[in-house]
């Protein structure tokens, strides 16, 4: 499972994975600025079905006898056993996005080659303008932590990346390790009209 944001908007993944920017599959995965990419037409911003809430967390493996420490909770991510999570900061609230089909790809490796293994399920999801500065402070808040950034839809924790750089930016890509989850995540942020 892996959760970024996107400096512009990108259609072309191999790129991105090629650079070497592909987020952790197995794991909390990475937030990292993406680009420079030619930019994709995104649809209009919509009203979402559930909104996101963004949360800057400081993140920590639990115990080895299992369990968190004190004010930490244990989060359940796709794709990702269980963290140890405590908020930091003022979560915000998206309400209006554009909100790609569900798409997959192969992850590849630093040199470009296509690692083994299923293929991964992507959302791509653009802020309104509006939202943008909101977001980017909730991204410098999990980097001055040193921890991650918790994507919820529906009271349910979708991604939790970690933060190793502060950037700004417009387009967030949601990728989940299985078909079941991006279309149940889609089915949540978009209404079937």
């Amino acid at each position: 499972m892996s959760f970024e944001f996107r400096a512009a908007p990108a259609s072309v993944l191999a790129s991105m994975l090629s650079a070497g920017l592909m987020l952790t599959v197995a794991g909390c995965g990475h937030l990292a600025p993406l680009g420079p990419y030619a930019p994709a037409a995104a649809p209009p911003p919509s009203q979402l079905r559930s909104p996101i809430v963004l949360q800057a967390m400081r993140v920590q493996p639990p115990a080895p006898a299992g369990g968190c420490p004190a004010r930490f909770t244990m989060l359940s991510v796709p794709g990702n056993p269980g963290e140890c999570a405590r908020p930091v900061g003022t979560p915000v609230t998206i309400t209006s996005a554009a909100v790609s089909a569900v798409s997959s790809f192969q992850p590849r490796n630093p040199s470009g080659q296509v690692m083994p293994g299923p293929p991964i399920y992507q959302i791509m999801i653009t802020l309104p303008p509006a939202d943008v500065a909101a977001a980017t402070a909730v991204v410098t808040t999990a980097y001055d932590s040193r921890g991650g950034v918790d994507f919820s839809v529906a009271g349910r924790t979708w991604a939790l990346p970690m933060v190793f750089k502060p950037f700004r930016s417009q387009q967030v890509s949601v990728a989940l390790p299985s078909k079941n989850q991006a279309l149940q995540l889609h089915r949540l942020l978009v209404s079937s009209a």
